[in-house]
């Protein structure tokens, strides 16, 4: 029983309250949504797979709770070559019954009665392995030490899961996947310096792909695959690709002026918006509840990243603050690309709003993630009257 009563007062209040508002939102907004989903997706209940996903994800989330998180260095390993197993195994299936092509993209295993996306668990897998290699590093070399080497091994374990997410093609779980190195690599430890050179070439790299774009477009196709210019001159020139690149965008800036201040009511969108239960749900948010609506999801996400950031500074293992800092720049990238790519100041990337839009594999990730969040968080708290 004081195992019992210890394992509830380990797990953080503050976190739990706020991923059960994402749920109510995700439910409410998904429900919403369904009254507008094209006549083949009617007689599917999203919002009830929803909730059965997220009282797996809940479950799942609980037992990561269980474990010792600092024993996932002794198999970061195996769960890194597990993934690369999963990813490469997509490319000699692709164009069958178990690896269809969806939307373009050959990132899904469809197996009976489930399918699953195997770069959603490889954002997780990779994440512990960066973790591992920086605090391994920092324990024989101490920080601020063997910069470049500290620098040459995370590059080399990103740039395999990154290149066969790039060419499923997955544009958006790739700059994920990018956007986590940074993070953990600002965290590590190294010099100023690095990072000084780091942020002045990465400018440089996307000052560079600009100027190829406006002036040197045909160098710039010989490079780039052609998905990914192709979402790029629908976000720059978006009336221009109106009967397809651009479609997704141009409805979703309609819903969302259409909402105004307290939105259309359930029920009352006027503005058709295909599968928006999925990448598009904050424009069925700001739709139907305004920007009141639309605020309140932001709002709580604020908070939620702002919590897990609280977390990853109050750790008392180096280990823990790395997984928690590279969860923190996986959920912001993504709900800052989500919103952003709807109403128009980011390209289209088909990143889902975490813990909102409608996915199994995604919610399921993403509550493991929060269960690592409050792993770390629970190792960091003493309690007076606990027992041994």
């Amino acid at each position: 029983m004081n195992r019992i009563q210890s394992y509830f007062k380990s797990l953080d209040a503050t976190l739990l309250t706020i991923v059960f508002l994402l749920m109510v939102i995700s439910l409410g907004a998904i429900y919403t949504a369904q009254p507008m989903l094209p006549v083949r997706l009617q007689g599917i209940n999203f919002a009830f797979q929803q909730a059965t996903w997220y009282v797996i994800g809940f479950v799942a989330m609980l037992v990561v709770m269980t474990i010792e998180y600092e024993q996932l260095r002794k198999i970061h390993w195996y769960l890194y070559a597990l993934g690369l197993i999963l990813l490469g195994g997509l490319i000699p299936l692709r164009d069958t019954t178990l690896v269809p092509n969806i939307n373009g993209a050959y990132g899904w295993y469809n197996l009976p009665g489930f399918s699953f996306q195997p770069a959603e668990f490889m954002k997780l897998f990779l994440l512990i392995t960066m973790a591992t290699i920086i605090y391994d590093h920092n324990k024989r070399f101490g920080t601020s030490q063997l910069d470049t080497w500290l620098l040459v091994k995370l590059v080399l374990v990103t740039l395999p899961p990154l290149g066969l997410i790039v060419t499923q093609p997955d544009l958006g779980i790739g700059l994920v996947l990018i956007t986590m190195l940074g993070a953990v690599i600002i965290v590590s430890g190294i010099g100023w310096k690095w990072l000084l050179g780091l942020f002045t070439a990465a400018g440089l790299a996307i000052g560079g792909f600009m100027y190829l774009f406006f002036l040197q477009f045909e160098t710039l196709a010989k490079i780039f695959p052609g998905h990914a210019l192709n979402r790029f001159q629908a976000w720059i020139y978006p009336y221009e690709y109106s009967d397809d690149l651009a479609f997704q965008l141009i409805k979703s800036l309609q819903a969302i002026g259409s909402g105004q201040m307290f939105g259309a009511g359930y029920g009352q969108g006027l503005v058709y918006l295909p599968e928006s239960q999925t990448d598009f749900i904050f424009a069925v948010i700001a739709e139907h509840y305004g920007f009141i609506g639309a605020a309140i999801v932001i709002i709580v996400f604020f908070l939620f990243l702002y919590r897990m950031i609280h977390i990853a500074l109050e750790s008392s293992s180096p280990f823990g603050s790395y997984i928690v800092a590279g969860i923190v720049a996986m959920f912001t990238f993504q709900v800052f690309q989500n919103i952003g790519m709807t109403i128009g100041v980011l390209p289209i990337t088909g990143l889902p709003l975490p813990f909102v839009s409608y996915g199994g594999t995604s919610l399921l990730m993403n509550m493991i993630a929060v269960g690592l969040v409050m792993n770390v968080a629970s190792k960091s708290k003493t309690y007076m009257f606990d027992d041994d």
